[in-house]
């Protein structure tokens, strides 16, 4: 698997920071799939001599169907050959409540959106496939826990930690379950449905890493934004120096012992 970190386009101190850190490859956040953004976007991280792992979209983006397919066919175009888009639901407000009072937010929680989800599927999986772009969805915790209808549904998905967790699913036997499907997983922990840094909390880090190796898991393993910490940025360097390093080291112990 690729430890990766997630970087705002157009945000070049987070490609060198990338680079600092030793990560092996970046997934892009874009607010815009017109051509000259995705083109941008890879030409920035190649100038950084990091690998694209791929782009993530948000919300508002795949909520535009027409243009969401469109811009598959812009990926693929211009050479990108994965595309996240986000289906969970509204993000809460961070709250001082976490370790040392870290700045941590709660998991929302989302109905499932099961027709809309289907139909956006159906249309845009083809696009993707056509375009040579694997197409992939982040999931809410109500949809992961009915695991065999989502992955019938989906092309590919984005494993997140946090929702998983938050939906008493084991990402353990979920990537069991998974295989091929999963695409990307993101690196993140809960305590009593609030987020936590990723050495505490109710998910075991090193179990689902186990996991991935187990399934052959080649994808990008990226942190989520991390907790708020003291005198951090908005975009969080050191809560993602922190996540990086504790991912490298949890991956070192597991390649060492043949696990």
């Amino acid at each position: 698997m690729e430890l990766a970190l997630s970087v705002q386009h157009g945000q070049d101190d987070q490609l060198i920071f990338s680079q600092q850190l030793g990560a092996d490859s970046v997934v892009v956040m874009v607010d815009n799939l017109d051509a000259p953004t995705l083109k941008a976007a890879r030409n920035r991280v190649e100038r950084s001599q990091l690998k694209l792992a791929g782009i993530d979209v948000p919300p508002a983006v795949v909520q535009d169907l027409a243009g969401f397919s469109e811009g598959l066919r812009h990926a693929g175009e211009v050479g990108i050959r994965l595309v996240s888009s986000d289906w969970r639901g509204a993000t809460a407000a961070p709250r001082p409540v976490g370790r040392g009072t870290a700045l941590v937010r709660a998991v929302a929680a989302s109905a499932p959106a099961w027709e809309i989800l289907e139909e956006f599927a159906a249309q845009a999986g083809p696009v993707a496939q056509a375009a040579g772009v694997r197409l992939a969805c982040r999931a809410g915790a109500g949809m992961l826990r009915e695991a065999k209808r989502l992955l019938g549904v989906l092309p590919a998905l984005d494993l997140d930690l946090l929702e998983a967790g938050s939906a008493g699913v084991s990402a353990e036997e979920f990537i069991g379950a998974a295989g091929a499907k999963l695409a990307l997983v993101h690196a993140c922990n809960l305590r009593q449905q609030q987020q936590a840094f990723l050495d505490e909390g109710e998910v075991s880090l090193p179990k689902v890493m186990q996991a991935l190796v187990r399934a052959g898991f080649s994808g990008p393993l990226r942190a989520s934004l991390p907790p708020g910490m003291v005198e951090d940025t908005a975009w969080g360097h050191k809560g993602r120096a922190f996540d990086l390093g504790y991912l490298r080291a949890v991956l070192q112990v597991i390649e060492r012992s043949g696990k």
